[in-house]
C-alpha cells in the first residue's frame, strides 16, 4: 500500500520496534542474570538477594514494551470463519471496526492501570526485600499503554482511510501479499482530520455511555443471570464473526457484562487490578522468555541439528526419512513450543529431502502436517503455559505430565509410518545405511540441543529450579549457542526480537481479555449453572468427556488452539473437577485434541499453512497422507481417557 496515511503506520512500526528491542533485550539480561543467580545459590550458596523482585518488575516493564509494536504491525488474532462468504468490500469495511473496540479496550487499560498507579503511588508501595516503590514501574507501565493507544488510534484512522480508498487487507495472519485494492476514492487530508477529532469526542464520551449501559441494558436483557451470559457470550461470537479481533471481543464484552452485573467502578477497579496481576505474574513470565529460546535456537541451526540426528539414526530404514521427521518435529517441538513453527520449520528441511529420494507427497507432507502437532505438547509448550494460567494449575507440573503422552505420540506416529508403507510400499524407498563416522558426527553436532532440553525439563523435574528459572536457563542457553555459532550477525538478532514481540503481544492481548471475560463469566454463576444441567443429564462421566472432545475437535479443527483454550476454559474447566476429573489430566488431553484438530479434514489449520511450504502439492493429497495420522491420534486419545496414569503418574514422583 503506498497511500500516504500507511505513512504514519510505518513510521509507528519503526518506533515501537526500536522501544520492543529494549523490551526484549531486558528480558535477555534478565535470563541471563537468572544463570548466575543459579550458579550463586548452588556453588557458593550466596543467591542475589531480591532477585525475584528484580524479575518481577523488570519482566512486567519488558513485557508491556513489547505491546505497541505488537499493535501496529496488527499482530493481534482474528477468526476468520467467513472469509468465503463475506464480500470484499464487507471485509474492507469490518477492519477498521475491529480496529476501534481494539483501541476501546486498550484505553480501558491504559486508564485502570494508571489509576491503580496513583493508588500504589499514595499508599507508597513497596517491595518486601528490597523496599522499592513500584509507583515508578506502574508509570511506566501506564505509559506504555497509552502509547499502545495512541498507536492504535494511528492504526485506526490508516484502517478507515484505506476503507475509503478500497483497500482490502490480506485473511491470513503474517501474510506479506499486496492487499487487493477495490474501486474506491483515496480520502483527503482535511477529511481524515475530521474523522480524528470525531473519533477522539466519541472516545472521550465513553465514560458517560458505560454508565448510562448499565441503567438501559437492564430493561432489554433477561432477568435470568444465565440468560445474560449466554446472550453475552452469543453477541461476543457475532463480534468475533464479524472480524474484531479476539481480545477486544472477549475483553470488551467481559467489561461491559460485569458493569452490569456489579456496576461502574466496582467493575472497573476490578478490570485494572486483575490486568495488573498478570502482567507483573512471574509465572506467565516463562512464556516470552520460552519464546525466545525458541528464536534463538532456530537462528543457532538446532533445529537442522535435530533433523539430522534423527536422519542418520533411522533414516536408513523404508520409510526413513519420514520417521526421521516425526523425531525431528518431536525434537524441535521442544525448543520452539509452536505446531505451526515445527510444521514449517521442519517442513522446509524434510520436504524436498524426501521429495528428492521418491517419497509419495501425501506420505511426505502427512508427516510433516502431523509431527507439528508436538510442537504444542512436547514441553515447554506455550499452550500448555496459557492452560495453566486460566486454571491456576502448576506449569511445571503439566510440563511433566506432558512428557509420558508426547512419547506415546511419537511412538504411534512412527507406527503409523512403518504401517502406511507396510501397505503402500512404493510411497517410501529405503536409504542407505550411515558410517559409524556420520553417526557420530551427528552426535557432536545436536549435543547442544539434547543438553538444552534435559537441562530445562530435567531441572523442573528433579526441583533444581523453578519453572521461571528453567525458562531463563533456557533462552539464556539457546542465545549462547547461537552467539558462539557465530549466527548473531544484525538481522538474525532483530530475527529473535521481532518474533519475541509479535507473539509476546498476541498472547497478552488474548490473555487480558480472557482474564476479563472469565471475571464476567464467573459473576452471572453460569458455570456452576451448566456443571448443574449436565450432572442432571442421564450420562456416565465418560460420555460427557467424549462429547466435550467431540466439540474440541470440531472447534479446534477451524479454530487457533490459544483462541479456543481462552474462550472455552473459563467455562469447561469446573464442569471438569465436579465430574472428579484432574485438572492436570484434563489440561494434556485438551492439548491432545486440540492439536488433533489442526490436522483434522476439512479444515486443520496445520495443512493449509503446510500447503504454502509444499507449493504445487494438492489440498486432497495432503489430507489422504495425513488421514491415518488423524487415526492414530484418535487411538492415542482414547487410551489417555481410558488410563489417566500415563499422564498423572510422572507429575506424582516430582521431587517438590
Amino acid at each position: 500500500m503506498s497511500s500516504w496515511p500507511n505513512n504514519y503506520v510505518e513510521r509507528s512500526i519503526a518506533i515501537t520496534r526500536r522501544v520492543a528491542s529494549f523490551g526484549v533485550l531486558g528480558m535477555l539480561v534478565i535470563s541471563l542474570l537468572t544463570v548466575g543467580d543459579i550458579t550463586l545459590r548452588f556453588v557458593f550458596n550466596s543467591p542475589i538477594v531480591g532477585f525475584n523482585e528484580v524479575v518481577e518488575m523488570v519482566m512486567a516493564v519488558a513485557i508491556a514494551a513489547t505491546f505497541p509494536a505488537g499493535l501496529a504491525q496488527r499482530v493481534h488474532l482474528k477468526i476468520d470463519l467467513l472469509g468465503g462468504v463475506l464480500s470484499p468490500r464487507t471485509r474492507c469495511w469490518l477492519n477498521p471496526l475491529g480496529s476501534f473496540l481494539l483501541l476501546l479496550i486498550f484505553l480501558v487499560f491504559a486508564w485502570r492501570i494508571g489509576h491503580h498507579a496513583i493508588e500504589v503511588d499514595n499508599i507508597g508501595k513497596t517491595t518486601m526485600i528490597l523496599e522499592w516503590r513500584l509507583s515508578p514501574f506502574m508509570w511506566v507501565i501506564t505509559a506504555l499503554m497509552a502509547v499502545c493507544a495512541l498507536i492504535q488510534f494511528v492504526v485506526l484512522l490508516t484502517d478507515i482511510a484505506n476503507a475509503f480508498a478500497g483497500f482490502v487487507p490480506p485473511r491470513d495472519f503474517g501474510e506479506e501479499k499486496e492487499p487487493q485494492r477495490l474501486s474506491g476514492r483515496p480520502i483527503t487530508p482535511t477529511l481524515f482530520g475530521i474523522i480524528a477529532v470525531l473519533l477522539v469526542a466519541v472516545i472521550a464520551g465513553l465514560n458517560v455511555s458505560l454508565q448510562g449501559m448499565t441503567e438501559f441494558l437492564p430493561s432489554v436483557l433477561p432477568d435470568s443471570k444465565a440468560a445474560i451470559a449466554v446472550t453475552f457470550f452469543l453477541f461476543m461470537w457475532v463480534m468475533i464473526l464479524a472480524l474484531v479481533p479476539l481480545a477486544a471481543a472477549m475483553g470488551l464484552i467481559g467489561l461491559i457484562g460485569t458493569i452490569l452485573m456489579v456496576g461502574f467502578e466496582p467493575a472497573l477497579g476490578v478490570i485494572g487490578t486483575e490486568v495488573v496481576e498478570f502482567l507483573t505474574n512471574g509465572n506467565l513470565a516463562v512464556l516470552p522468555l520460552f519464546l525466545m529460546m525458541g528464536a534463538f535456537a532456530s537462528v543457532a541451526g538446532l533445529s537442522g541439528d535435530i533433523y539430522k540426528l534423527a536422519h542418520v539414526l533411522i533414516g536408513h530404514r523404508r520409510g526413513g526419512l519420514a520417521l526421521a521427521t516425526i523425531g525431528g518435529c518431536a525434537g524441535f517441538g521442544a525448543l520452539t513450543g509452536s505446531s505451526l513453527a515445527t510444521a514449517v520449520t521442519i517442513g522446509r528441511v524434510a520436504l524436498p529431502e524426501m521429495r528428492e529420494r521418491g517419497y509419495s507427497p501425501d506420505l511426505a507432507t502427512g508427516c510433516v502436517a502431523a509431527g507439528g502437532t508436538l510442537g504444542q505438547l512436547v514441553p515447554p509448550s506455550s499452550a500448555i503455559v496459557i492452560y495453566a494460567i486460566l486454571v491456576e494449575e502448576s506449569i511445571g507440573r503439566l510440563f511433566i505430565a506432558a512428557v509420558v503422552p508426547a512419547i506415546i505420540a511419537t511412538i504411534f506416529y512412527m507406527v503409523t509410518v512403518s504401517l502406511y508403507i507396510r501397505f503402500a510400499r512404493k510411497s517410501a524407498p529405503a536409504s542407505e545405511r550411515p558410517t559409524g563416522a556420520e553417526v557420530w558426527a551427528a552426535l557432536r553436532q545436536s549435543w547442544g540441543v539434547i543438553a538444552l532440553f534435559g537441562v530445562v525439563i530435567g531441572g523442573i523435574y528433579g526441583g533444581i529450579f523453578t519453572v521461571n528459572e528453567a525458562a531463563a536457563v533456557g533462552a539464556g542457553g539457546a542465545f549462547m549457542f547461537a552467539l558462539f555459532r557465530g549466527k548473531l550477525h544484525r538481522g538474525a538478532i532483530w530475527e529473535v526480537m521481532g518474533e519475541t514481540t509479535q507473539t509476546t503481544a498476541m498472547i497478552y492481548a488474548l490473555i487480558f481479555g480472557a482474564v476479563t471475560f472469565s471475571f464476567f463469566i464467573g459473576t452471572t454463576g453460569l458455570t456452576g449453572m451448566v456443571t448443574d444441567a449436565i450432572g442432571g443429564l442421564d450420562l456416565h462421566r465418560i460420555a460427557i468427556i467424549f462429547l466435550i472432545l467431540l466439540v474440541y475437535l470440531i472447534l479446534g479443527a477451524i479454530m487457533d488452539p490459544f483462541a479456543l483454550m481462552v474462550i472455552t476454559v473459563p467455562i469447561v474447566s469446573p464442569l471438569i473437577l465436579d465430574l472428579g476429573y484432574d485438572l492436570i489430566w484434563f489440561g494434556i488431553i485438551m492439548v491432545v485434541v486440540v492439536e488433533t484438530g489442526l490436522i483434522t479434514p476439512p479444515f486443520g489449520i496445520n495443512v493449509f499453512v503446510l500447503k504454502g511450504v509444499a507449493g504445487d502439492v494438492p489440498m486432497p493429497t495432503i489430507f489422504k497422507g495425513v488421514l491415518p495420522f488423524v487415526g492414530a491420534d484418535i487411538v492415542k486419545l482414547v487410551l489417555l481417557v481410558f488410563f489417566p496414569a500415563l499422564i498423572l503418574w510422572l507429575p506424582s514422583t516430582m521431587i517438590n
